[in-house]
């Protein structure tokens, strides 16, 4: 059994990614074919809102759906940050990189 269970949805050319439990090293892995098979969409939301924990194996998948959005052409936003997890997105540099990648495109 998963620690992470993630639900997607898809509407026009909009993905909503929820995620629910432990983002971690044992867990990582699952988001992957998500990202993998979505189609041609315009925007992707990641919801956080019920996701418990994140560690930084966790983060490195949320870097790959940020590269993904360069490479496909995507607008990528976050929901339901909380605050703990927003401070952590902040030491290691998330939105930064984001917001570097979103100038590239300009």
């Amino acid at each position: 059994m998963d620690l992470l269970s993630v639900q997607t949805n898809v509407q026009n050319s909009t993905m909503v990614i929820k995620l629910k439990g432990t983002l971690d090293i044992s867990t990582s892995n699952v988001i992957d074919p998500y990202l993998a098979e979505m189609g041609e969409i315009d925007v992707l939301i990641i919801d956080f809102s019920d996701l418990e924990f994140i560690d930084s194996t966790g983060i490195g998948s949320i870097m790959n759906a940020i590269y993904l959005s360069k490479d496909k052409g995507f607008k990528l936003t976050f929901e339901g940050v909380d605050e703990l997890t927003h401070q952590v997105f902040e030491t290691v540099g998330l939105f930064q990189i984001m917001e570097a990648l979103r100038e590239d495109e300009q």
